[in-house]
């Protein structure tokens, strides 16, 4: 069984921080929420629209178990895979299919089997665990069959785009999992699984948010921001993240505090880190030309960028998707920071996702030096 991949809610929090600004850009009045976004109903909410014309086409409420064998129930599956459809006042293409593989379902013999596995799945005959692998068996690639779920009920199963996901899986910092050349019914669980986490955090800040939604925010995060050149804060390079262990709440009358901005041209190689931007403190906003000038700095003596502590490099492991990857970590909390304190260059160490999560573990806080001689007495 695939262990449970844990999207971090700060990393979440930066991103979603991110998004908000750049909606805001592209409707020109503050975000409230997703069904009240005029950009994200145009370029987003057709996955609605395709969901309900594909429904009225499925018709799976006039299948009899005697059309099983006729090629009947497939033809009404393949009548789902539509070519565009009306959204607002335009046509917009179904995109959640490649054209490619559009007939992929048309074009396959017509069997028993095939129409007994499209007709359980859609009358909830059997699991859909069973249902994915005896789609697959037939022939179906992965992308088919995410959509043919995404069809049965948009609330519990998305649409999926391999390749494009697992890139944004790495702007969430879980760049370890991979839907790419994985299909299986337990692969497509864990990715369900990511997208309900993000509906479950963005449920914080829309409490109407579904999945859908959540898969949108997604897509937004991974294709339309990092295409647009108004995203100053968001960068289509991987991005070193600093993640916190433990927020400190603060009082309600706490003090907004603006941190001073530091000159370009300051020869120190000082920024600001941690300026204060919600009361409660649910996450301190990272300087990423703080981040960006570490790993630049460090790709000038390691293209691989190991990890400070174990020499784990992500671009080793997982090829081209782990180029530049890295974790940032302060040698000291951030919370213990003061108003004026201004982070250099030499107070980060980059390390690897695990190594980080150690060196967070307990309190005080372990050092790097401490979490290096652990890991030299634990493989002696």
């Amino acid at each position: 069984m695939m262990q449970q991949v844990i999207v971090s809610t700060e990393v979440l929090e930066t991103r979603y921080l991110e998004f908000k600004s750049f909606i805001e850009k592209k409707d020109a009045k503050p975000f409230a929420s997703f069904k009240s976004s005029e950009f994200l109903i145009k370029e987003e909410g057709y996955k609605s629209s395709i969901y309900k014309a594909a429904r009225q086409s499925l018709n799976s409420a006039l299948w009899k178990i005697q059309d099983i064998g006729k090629g009947i129930i497939q033809n009404y599956v393949a009548s789902t895979i539509i070519d565009a459809v009306e959204h607002g006042d335009r046509s917009v293409n179904n995109n959640l299919i490649v054209w490619s593989n559009k007939d992929l379902l048309k074009d396959l013999p017509s069997s028993k089997d095939l129409d007994a596995a499209l007709y359980d799945l859609y009358k909830n005959k059997v699991t859909d665990e069973k249902s994915f692998d005896r789609l697959q068996r037939a022939g179906l690639n992965y992308q088919f069959l995410a959509y043919l779920f995404f069809i049965k009920d948009q609330n519990i199963f998305t649409p999926i785009s391999q390749e494009k996901f697992d890139k944004i899986f790495s702007l969430i910092g879980i760049p370890e999992f991979r839907t790419s050349r994985n299909i299986s019914w337990e692969n497509y669980k864990a990715f369900i699984d990511i997208i309900k986490q993000v509906r479950g955090f963005l449920k914080t800040k829309d409490k109407e948010a579904t999945l859908l939604d959540a898969h949108s925010f997604l897509w937004v995060l991974g294709n339309q921001m990092l295409e647009a050149p108004v995203a100053k804060k968001f960068s289509a390079k991987p991005q070193v993240q600093e993640l916190v262990s433990e927020v400190v709440p603060q009082p309600e009358d706490a003090p907004h505090v603006e941190l001073p901005v530091i000159a370009e041209e300051d020869e120190a190689s000082a920024f600001p880190e941690g300026k204060e931007k919600f009361r409660l403190h649910r996450i301190k906003e990272r300087s990423r030309e703080l981040v960006n000038a570490v790993k630049d700095r460090a790709l000038q003596e390691d293209e691989k960028l190991c990890c400070q502590a174990c020499g784990f490099s992500f671009v080793e492991k997982y090829g081209k998707l782990g180029e530049g990857f890295i974790e940032a970590h302060h040698l000291f909390p951030i919370s213990e920071l003061k108003e004026e304190t201004q982070t250099k260059l030499d107070d980060l160490a980059l390390v690897c996702s695990n190594c980080h999560r150690m060196l967070h573990r307990r309190r005080p806080w372990l050092t790097l030096e401490n979490l290096k001689a652990l890991l030299q007495l634990s493989s002696e």
